[in-house]
């Protein structure tokens, strides 16, 4: 059986407007795994989120979970031969870009300017019948800024967290260097997290000092290009 990837519609010229669900994609293609995509809300995933995969009729959700058990079934191509030392390093960056920076893109979308939250809503909910649409729209909007609050991002003032998002770049920066992707020569799994995180930060049409900053990173901008080039050709000039 192939398996079944569950995500977002794609929007905007990038693989998904969903980080998580850019990780897994760019994680089956890294490794050539054949897999079908079925375009979704997260209502209809196990955890009430995206993406979510099926294979052999079993459902995995939560994209740590899905690359882990991807792993342990498939083999572990991108990432077996890594030390110990680099698998976590490999983790501490993951966590930089998914439990922190993913929080700054969040902002930029739900909260940071009413144009931003119109395009948002128009890339997520915007299939919908328009009064379906505007209630599911504003309840989703309440819940992802309660969860931007509780996690802390949402309790500073936007010139905080663009300061602190401005770290993030700084460090991403400093540690992929001039290498093609963030452990060296060869793609890993760190890079779906990055590029997932990176594209829908310096592409498509959130505005923000975020963005802004990211693209003045010439290293951030030419990996996001070539990871586009190398795993998503098809989609490469519609971010040019």
């Amino acid at each position: 059986m192939m398996i079944t990837l569950y995500q977002f519609t794609p929007a905007w010229g990038i693989p998904n407007l969903g980080q998580f669900n850019v990780k897994v994609e760019t994680y089956l293609r890294m490794t050539n795994l054949s897999y079908k995509v079925i375009d979704t809300m997260p209502l209809k995933g196990p955890k009430g989120k995206l993406p979510y995969i099926e294979d052999n009729g079993q459902k995995i959700s939560d994209s740590r979970f899905i690359i882990e058990y991807l792993k342990q079934k498939y083999g572990d191509p991108l990432d077996n031969d890594l030390s110990t030392e680099q698998r976590a390093i490999m983790t501490a960056m993951q966590r930089l870009l998914e439990e922190h920076l993913y929080w700054i893109g969040m902002y930029t979308r739900w909260q940071y300017t009413n144009t931003n939250w119109q395009v948002n809503k128009q890339a997520i909910f915007g299939g919908m019948p328009p009064v379906i649409r505007d209630i599911a729209a504003m309840v989703y909007k309440r819940i992802i800024r309660k969860q931007i609050y509780g996690q802390g991002t949402g309790r500073h003032n936007s010139d905080e967290i663009f300061h602190l998002g401005k770290i993030d770049l700084d460090t991403l920066s400093a540690f992929l260097a001039k290498k093609p992707y963030f452990m060296g020569d060869k793609p890993t799994s760190l890079d779906a997290s990055a590029f997932g995180i990176l594209i829908n930060t310096v592409r498509g049409p959130i505005e923000s000092p975020i963005k802004d900053y990211g693209l003045s990173k010439n290293n951030l901008s030419s990996y996001c290009d070539r990871m586009m080039s190398d795993f998503f050709p098809e989609l490469e000039d519609a971010t040019q």
